[in-house]
């Protein structure tokens, strides 16, 4: 059986959440209605995330990041956004101005279908580069509805922020009246229960969320304080909805894997302990190689670049040797380990790898390093 370090794309179901699902399906796969399975995940997750007082549930991460976007151009009454070097929100048309990870991977400058207006309201910054940031928000001074920001990055690699940058970002964001919008597609409920918001101790105007929400389906959701969700509709004017939104077995498998997670806090510690066991081992063996490398890790993401500067934003991402890592994957791949085919996205390790997993992808690093230099 093939060894999975990319749970961006496969996600092993606990037996437990299959069960669900199969239950809930006797009844319905959906109703196009809300139902008290969305008014129990919404409880839940509040209870486990602090700083989100209202949550909306949706069908995707891209859309849950969407809708806060529009969330924050009601509130404020502003139309421009911040977003970073790098960073991936989903393909709608405001986020794929130099977006990273597929974008980067196969080198696309710019999309057809996106148009000039929208382009024009997207303006960018590089990942931890607060000096940058404070200059940008001040030439575009009184213009700017939100900055959103993936807080560690998945999507160039895992990229960790330097010290001081967030906390730099929301004092901006205070100072300016920008709403500060945390994308937690990834980081949300992996990082800890509470997500980046509680690891990194940084509190967001809006957070949004996909994949592990939803334990695999498809589902995300976007939340935040209650003054600024107040302004969804049926509360407020800014519309959003979806047939789908909130789907009985999407609620069902999301509401189980969250309960195992705020019922067994300590996968969080068996996680990070495992990455940090993996990240030793590949040091091991990548220095032993003698070639330069660089592997960055935070909790249970991880990445390796083949690059003899830190990585720290999409320019020192992009700059690494990522046609060695092409290489890499190709024999990785061939040893039985799956990993992310892109140097421009985080591994992410699952609970359900064991120290023998981990020992024969060291193993096999160790022998594709060979083939390969």
């Amino acid at each position: 059986m093939p060894i999975y370090l990319d749970n961006a794309a496969t996600t092993r179901l606990d037996d437990e959440v299959i069960e669900a699902i199969q239950e809930q399906a006797v009844f319905s796969t959906s109703y196009g209605a809300p139902t008290e399975l969305e008014i129990k995940m919404a409880e839940l997750i509040k209870s486990m995330v602090p700083n989100v007082d209202l949550i909306r549930m949706v069908s995707s991460g891209t859309e849950a990041c969407m809708s806060a976007i529009r969330v924050a151009r009601g509130y404020t009454g502003k139309n421009k956004i911040i977003k970073f070097e790098g960073c991936y929100h989903g393909h709608a048309d405001s986020f794929l101005v130099k977006a990273g990870s597929g974008m980067a991977t196969l080198n696309i400058q710019t999309v057809p279908g996106v148009t000039g207006g929208v382009a024009n309201d997207t303006l960018t910054c590089a990942y931890n580069d607060l000096e940058a940031l404070t200059q940008l928000v001040h030439l575009y001074k009184g213009e700017i509805a939100a900055i959103i920001i993936e807080p560690v990055v998945g999507n160039m690699g895992c990229i960790i922020p330097q010290q001081g940058f967030l906390e730099g970002i929301r004092k901006l964001c205070d100072e300016q009246e920008i709403i500060f919008i945390f994308d937690e597609v990834m980081t949300g409920f992996r990082l800890s229960q509470g997500g980046a918001q509680e690891t990194l101790k940084i509190d967001a105007d809006l957070v949004t969320y996909g994949k592990v929400i939803g334990g695999g389906m498809p589902v995300g959701a976007f939340g935040g304080k209650k003054h600024i969700m107040e302004c969804v509709s049926p509360l407020g004017n800014v519309y959003q909805a979806g047939t789908l939104s909130g789907n009985p077995l999407a609620m069902i498998a999301g509401y189980t894997t969250l309960s195992i997670l705020k019922n067994n806090p300590g996968i969080y510690k068996e996680l990070s302990d495992k990455t940090t066991y993996l990240k030793e081992g590949l040091n091991r063996v990548l220095t032993a190689a003698n070639t330069p490398f660089v592997i960055n890790q935070f909790g249970s993401m991880i990445s390796v670049h083949f690059s003899n500067h830190p990585v720290n934003d999409f320019e020192s991402a992009a700059s690494a040797n990522n046609e060695l890592f092409k290489k890499y994957f190709h024999a990785m791949l061939n040893r039985g380990i799956y990993l992310p085919p892109s140097a421009f996205e985080s591994w992410f390790l699952n609970n359900a790898l064991t120290y023998e997993d981990l020992d024969k992808t060291i193993l096999a690093t160790e022998q594709a390093l060979k083939e390969i230099l």
